[in-house]
């Protein structure tokens, strides 16, 4: 499903989830480190409305939307230096038991964001820019 925007084109792979009107249960934005250094502040966002997770992640101008039925949880792998760490986004941006006002996926000129508004006024952006992903609450 492309979305386009003046010549930039964004790829969709799975089915993006019909979560509009319903109330954040959970917004958990999962890290990549490398050798002790963050690579990107929101690797893999996993997003609860309703009666179950959804995984979001993306490549450049490229979004992937996954059913996830599991409770996301920190992982690391010591004999690679990699980690996994989960900044609870929705507590933090003061969303969580909020509707979804919208959310709008965009492409961008080095990658892509999906954009969430809820009812408090308050957005959570989630951007992959240059092949590293991050979290921001606006």
């Amino acid at each position: 499903m492309p979305h386009q925007s003046p010549d930039l084109t964004l790829e969709v792979n799975g089915t993006p989830p019909e979560i509009v009107g319903r109330a954040c249960q959970g917004f958990i934005c999962e890290s990549y480190t490398f050798e002790g250094e963050r690579v990107a502040s929101a690797n893999v966002t996993y997003l609860k409305f309703g009666s179950g997770w959804f995984r979001l992640y993306f490549e450049f101008r490229l979004v992937f939307w996954r059913p996830f039925t599991d409770e996301p949880k920190p992982r690391e792998v010591k004999e690679e230096t990699w980690a996994y760490a989960h900044t609870d986004v929705g507590a933090l941006a003061g969303v969580l038991g909020q509707p979804l006002v919208s959310y709008e996926m965009l492409p961008t000129l080095k990658g892509s964001k999906v954009v969430f508004r809820f009812g408090n006024g308050r957005c959570v952006e989630i951007e992959d820019k240059d092949d590293a992903t991050s979290y921001a609450v606006i």
